[in-house]
């Protein structure tokens, strides 16, 4: 992982030279033709630059572009596009906001144009020599049972592939196994640790590990994600934590609430036409109604109706009732599966965040009568609950749609134990822009 870091760092400091470059060269280009730009042009070049930086090195983190293990090429290429088109937005922004009016829009235009060409290939020459001299990694998955060390071991081996030489130890009591692990410390080089252990054993591995200089990945349970990021207290000689099911501040309430209308606005404003259409489409196959209001569970349980385009037959649940949609429903029109498949859908939904029970980002709401079904399986499932529903988060980035239950609860307990959720909300909205692209992630 460290190799992964190193790597990282240089592929910033390449990507930022290409940025650089990409608007020096049609300055030393034009000067080749005779007819240069003036001085002018290159102290507004020169202003805006270091700020166009600061926003790269956002984009950067935000699309993950130096996550060369964890990412395939295409998902960082579209990482690429995303931020080059920002980039040059950015910069028609810097040259109005910094006074930098001598900027030429050629010059945005070509940079751009260079930016689309230049850093696909350093990626893509970066990547290929990543795995070229980069050995797969050394896992151990350590389980107190055959069954949860089986299915964490082909979990891995979907995500990461051949990038992972694994192995699995069954350690069913702790602390007196840990001493078949001391044979193993030198052989691996990440260690993960299964939730199926109870408590007290977790905590024993952990000290173990610790005691040894080593890393430890323990996969967490609900008990354990609530701890995460609560404060401490300490009251005469005892130390108290603070645990709530959300780490949301008033300030970030209030900036959260800010950019929540922003967004819808500009949302209900860019995909206005293509509602229009998608109303005109869904008339002429299926007939009225156009939208679908449905009940929801809100914020603590609070139930309010969902709009969103209509994407099943009339009356689809009139002999079933209340059922989740399964893949390759029968139910869904012609138009519904294309309306799921590209997520517009979901855009009257904008509505609902305006009206203030939804969230851009956030759990995604289900119907109360799903959720008491749910609960039988997943006891803790509606402490998602005390977050306000959104209409994209965490599970939709990193899950599907048929993701286990339980594991959408630890990614939306994640979401809600974030710190500065308001930053937290940027990277998924504009994470959220890939998933049109990534039909796999979506499926």
């Amino acid at each position: 992982m460290r190799k992964e870091k190193v790597f990282g760092f240089f592929q910033f400091i390449i990507d930022a030279g290409v940025v650089v470059s990409s608007y020096y060269i049609p300055v030393y280009a034009k000067e080749l033709t005779g007819k240069p730009y003036n001085s002018s042009n290159l102290t507004a070049i020169n202003i805006i630059l270091p700020h166009l930086l600061i926003v790269f090195l956002f984009l950067f983190f935000i699309y993950g572009l130096y996550k060369t293990e964890e990412l395939d090429f295409y998902e960082i290429l579209l990482g690429i596009i995303f931020s080059t088109v920002i980039l040059a937005i950015f910069a028609a922004i810097f040259s109005f906001w910094l006074r930098a009016f001598a900027v030429p829009r050629s010059i945005i235009l070509y940079s751009f144009v260079i930016q689309i060409l230049l850093l696909p290939i350093v990626h893509y020459l970066m990547y290929r020599l990543y795995f070229k001299i980069t050995p797969p990694l050394k896992m151990l998955v350590i389980s107190s049972s055959e069954g949860s060390a089986e299915k964490i071991k082909k979990y891995i081996n979907i995500i990461k592939g051949n990038r992972v030489q694994l192995q699995k130890l069954v350690l069913p009591d702790i602390p007196a196994d840990t001493d078949a692990l001391k044979s193993k410390l030198n052989d691996f080089e990440i260690f993960v640790a299964t939730d199926d252990f109870d408590l007290k054993s977790k905590a024993n591995l952990a000290k173990f590990f610790a005691s040894k200089n080593k890393v430890l990945y323990i996969v967490p349970d609900v008990y354990e994600l609530m701890l995460l990021n609560s404060k401490s207290r300490l009251v005469g000689e005892k130390i108290f934590l603070k645990v709530t099911a959300n780490s949301v501040s008033r300030i970030d309430r209030f900036a959260k609430r800010v950019l929540d209308i922003v967004v819808a606005i500009v949302a209900l404003v860019l995909f206005s036409p293509a509602m229009l259409i998608v109303s005109l489409l869904i008339l002429l196959d299926d007939g009225r109604p156009i939208f679908y209001l449905q009940d929801r569970a809100g914020f603590n349980g609070k139930v309010f109706k969902t709009i969103k385009f209509r994407t099943m037959i009339k009356d689809a649940e009139k002999e079933t009732g209340a059922v989740l949609s399964t893949e390759n429903d029968p139910r869904v029109t012609r138009i519904g599966k294309f309306l799921r498949k590209t997520g517009l859908d979901e855009v009257p939904q904008f509505i609902n965040v305006l009206r203030g029970e939804m969230s851009v980002v956030g759990p995604r709401p289900e119907r109360p009568e799903l959720i008491e079904k749910i609960k039988k399986d997943v006891p803790d499932f509606e402490l998602r609950l005390k977050v306000k529903p959104g209409i994209t988060g965490f599970a939709q980035l990193a899950g599907r749609y048929d993701t286990p239950f339980d594991e959408k609860l630890k990614m939306d307990l994640i979401y809600a134990k974030q710190k500065f959720l308001f930053f937290t909300d940027i990277y998924v909205i504009l994470n959220t822009v890939k998933l049109f692209f990534l039909p796999k992630k979506r499926k």
